[in-house]
């Protein structure tokens, strides 16, 4: 008997879809050529196929109204069936991995285009996808929700019933397939795409009802009583081949229950005791309904108390255990602590129960944490129990029955132990390591949680609030209008003082007072030092969050204040300034050594050269580079400023953070560099240099010309990082008189004299085989020299000065020499050269 494939076979329409989907197919392979699943292709992309739609199903609804439905039908029935079967074909004869299995990504883009176009049946898509996973193994699923997860929005964009059905029982199969224990990251991912596809408040994926994994029943070892133990051990008797003694083991046990701690409230139970009751605990965690039966409800309290009782124990016996360099050396025990709390990417979450494996679970400090989160939960439910707490949920109208347990209530004393048990739990978290972050987290979490379950017994209410009526909009509007046109006078008018004073006090006293300057002067800048000072001191014994959040707000509004006189008069020092809470350099005596004003009148503002770009000062360690930059801004203050680098490396001695370098850690760096705040960097031996855009932008802002000490490796990645600036390299006369500076310096030990000359011979190399990389060559033969062709080498024609990047004139083989050691790059030189 034929198939129904080979009745469809020889439908006209059939086979004339077959052959468009084929040619946009090619054409697809035209306009995407690569294998992988991005880009994604769109309707423009099949603009021929749609376009042949029309001849191919025709539209009879203006002969017969009738039959546009039934048209419509046999429509997606036709692109269903050419769908499907080109689809099962490439499914059958190639691999996932295979690079033609980009077709079956054009497919289904094919199929998402005709969907949103109302060509064929919006669950299509779904459809197919489920085939494709159920057809792949789980490393191939991984591919095929990268596809799902960069095709979301639009598959999921006109949300209808059906589609939704294939959604749930896409994902449910996919999770029943997936190990908890070695696809966690995966499973994340298949509930994240839900909750991103199901809209908020469908109840198509909410449980309703509250249970969890009943099934999920957690056993343990039977341990048989220590008379029987004793008795097999009184059984075994040596032989005379076995008169050797047998090695006694003397590792000692990974967690003690011994309560050395005198102040303990109870001694905790003996391993063998309390493992039968801790694991018969988690029958309890899963189904906390049975702790309406009283028995179980005693047997949960003993159990609990002895649990938390064996926690407190084994916490402090681990933190009176800890190796004394441990607790006196910080750095190891932040080491410790960063072991401790590393993620693992295969962990298990299914319980081991084995006997010999409950003392090592015991001593994981994140067992045990886990453990009391699932206590907290079950306290939680039994307080939403009590009278008080029902009397809140007695006002839903419309309440869900099976979450409500309406003839169940939790007595006052089981309230009282459930309330003193949690805050013990909440104490015992905050005393461990981070348990402060911890603690807030928890109570974020099961606050979050509460909310959840209080939509729950309202039977899901919808979500989305309705829009404003254009009546409630007018009232809420006149509303506003009233209270911002209130006529009635204030006791105290706003921004102004009470003037009582003048009512009691005689005249003169009062018009003394009235005279007073505090009341009309504004306070010294320096007065709300102490002031900013004292609310820091105050947020670190801060109590609360509340008290916190009220130093914060206190001490914004000083910091505001401050800013707002010292705009007056220090804006320069506006520019260092990097955080709002940190406004230390507002405050600094403009009159100490090294700290100017900008405001203040030092003669001549001086002259700013033509061309303003940045200038690079390069050139072998020892030459003579710090000396000519310091006589620059000596002579010039107001026009030039040196910009220094930002490094990873550590100080050495001498140097001066904010002088020297701006040293930072690696991930201030990096950071740094991913909000491309970086203009240009470098790296050495593992440490990066970098030159900030904040810095270089505030000089220029400032109307000044940076300057930039740099070596070799980094004007090379300037060059890279296509950096505008003028470079100038300074040049030692001869190499036995570099050597002389070094040693002469005091600087540099004498042992690493050998290593700069052998690097600065090096350099040398380097920049003769780049010589375009600079605009200028100054041989530092005298300083005075030197710095007067510097200086006529700035305040040339910028024309012809133009550096790294620049439209320089220079040509590469045209050097020429001037009478001050001055080498030049091109051949037109400035117009002073020399002395």
């Amino acid at each position: 008997m034929p198939s129904f494939e080979d009745y469809v076979a020889d439908v006209p329409q059939v086979v004339r879809f077959d052959e468009a989907l084929a040619e946009a197919l090619g054409h697809a392979q035209v306009v995407k050529p690569a294998s992988s699943v991005e880009p994604a292709l769109t309707k423009p992309d099949f603009a021929l196929l749609f376009s042949q739609l029309p001849t191919i199903f025709p539209d009879s609804s203006a002969q017969d109204p009738g039959a546009d439905g039934a048209q419509k039908a046999r429509q997606f029935l036709a692109v269903e069936t050419v769908m499907r079967r080109r689809f099962d074909t490439l499914l059958a004869s190639t691999p996932i991995q295979a690079p033609e299995f980009v077709e079956v990504w054009n497919i289904l883009d094919v199929v998402t285009a005709l969907a949103e176009s109302e060509q064929c049946d919006s669950s299509l898509p779904f459809q197919l996808i489920e085939v494709l996973i159920d057809s792949q193994t789980i490393q191939g699923c991984h591919v095929v929700f990268d596809y799902l997860e960069s095709r979301r929005e639009r598959l999921v964009k006109d949300w209808t019933k059906n589609k939704s059905m294939v959604i749930l029982r896409t994902c449910n199969e996919l999770l029943r397939r997936l190990s908890r224990a070695e696809d966690i990251s995966f499973s994340g991912r298949v509930f994240i795409f839900m909750f991103q596809s199901f809209p908020m408040g469908d109840k198509g994926t909410v449980n309703l009802r509250g249970i969890y994994h009943t099934e999920n029943v957690t056993t343990w070892e039977e341990i048989p009583p220590k008379s029987e133990l004793e008795a097999a051990d009184s059984m075994e008797v040596d032989t005379k081949e076995e008169a050797t003694p047998k090695p006694v083991s003397t590792g000692t046990k990974a967690v003690s229950f011994d309560a050395k701690d005198k102040a303990a409230p109870e001694k905790a139970l003996d391993p063998d005791a309390l493992y039968p009751i801790f694991w018969s605990m988690q029958q309890y965690y899963s189904q906390p309904t049975k702790l309406f039966d009283s028995e179980n409800m005693a047997k949960f309290k003993s159990g609990l108390e002895a649990t938390v009782a064996a926690f407190d124990s084994v916490a402090q016996g681990q933190r009176t255990s800890k190796a004394p360099d441990e607790t006196k050396d910080p750095s190891k025990k932040r080491k410790r602590l960063d072991v401790e709390t590393s993620d693992s990417s295969n962990f298990n979450p299914k319980y081991l129960t084995s006997r010999d494996l409950f003392e090592l679970e015991m001593s994981d400090l994140f067992f045990r944490r886990h453990i009391l989160i699932q206590a907290i939960i079950v306290l939680d439910f039994l307080r939403s129990l009590t009278a008080a707490a029902k009397a809140k949920s007695a006002t839903i109208q419309h309440p869900n029955k099976s979450v409500m347990y309406h003839d169940k209530t939790t007595s006052e004393e089981d309230d009282k132990w459930a309330e003193a048990m949690r805050n013990r739990i909440y104490e015992y978290i905050w005393a461990g390591p981070d348990g402060q972050y911890v603690h807030r987290i928890i109570q974020a979490v099961t606050q979050r949680d509460k909310g959840w379950s209080r939509w729950k017994q309202e039977t899901c209410p919808n979500i989305e609030r309705p829009a404003v009526t254009p009546d409630a909009f007018n009232e809420a509007k006149a509303s506003a209008k009233r209270m911002a046109t209130n006529k009635r006078l204030r006791p105290h008018p706003m921004a102004s003082l009470s003037l009582d004073f003048l009512k009691v006090e005689d005249e003169e006293t009062a018009m003394g007072k009235f005279k007073d300057a505090a009341r009309w002067k504004l306070p010294e800048l320096a007065s709300f030092k102490d002031k900013i000072s004292e609310d820091d001191l105050e947020l670190d014994f801060a109590k609360s969050e509340k008290e916190k959040t009220h130093i914060i707000e206190a001490k914004a509004s000083k910091t505001w204040r401050a800013l707002r006189i010292a705009s007056r008069s220090r804006l320069a020092a506006f520019d260092k300034i990097d955080d709002w809470q940190d406004i230390s350099a507002v405050f600094a005596d403009p009159n100490a050594p090294g700290v100017k004003e900008e405001d203040e009148e030092e003669g001549e503002v001086g002259r700013k050269p033509e061309d303003t770009l940045p200038i690079i000062i390069s050139g072998p360690t020892g030459v003579g580079k710090s000396a000519l930059i310091a006589m620059l801004q000596e002579k010039q203050p107001r026009v030039f400023q040196k910009l220094l680098q930002h490094t990873t490396r550590q100080p050495n001695e001498g140097e001066i953070d904010g002088q020297d370098y701006h040293f930072v850690d690696s991930a201030t760096f990096n950071r740094m560099s991913d909000n491309d705040q970086i203009a240009f960097m470098s790296s050495k031996e593992d440490v990066d240099f970098g030159i900030s855009n904040k810095l270089a932008g505030s000089i220029q802002e400032a109307g000044k010309v940076p300057i930039l000490e740099l070596d070799h490796e980094s004007v090379l990645s300037a060059k890279e990082w296509d950096y505008k600036a003028r470079v100038v390299l300074i040049s030692p006369p001869t190499i036995e008189e570099l050597e002389t500076r070094l040693k002469s310096s005091g600087k540099h030990a004498g042992d690493t004299i050998p290593d700069l000359l052998k690097a600065a011979q090096e350099e040398g190399e380097k920049w003769k085989a780049n010589h375009s990389l600079y605009s200028i060559e100054i041989t530092n033969d005298d300083q005075d020299r030197a710095y007067k062709a510097l200086e006529e080498f700035i305040y040339g024609s910028a024309t012809e000065t133009n550096g790294i990047n620049g439209e320089s004139t220079a040509k590469e083989d045209d050097v020429t020499m001037d009478d001050a050691g001055v080498e030049m790059n091109g051949e037109a030189k400035p117009e002073t050269n020399g002395s």
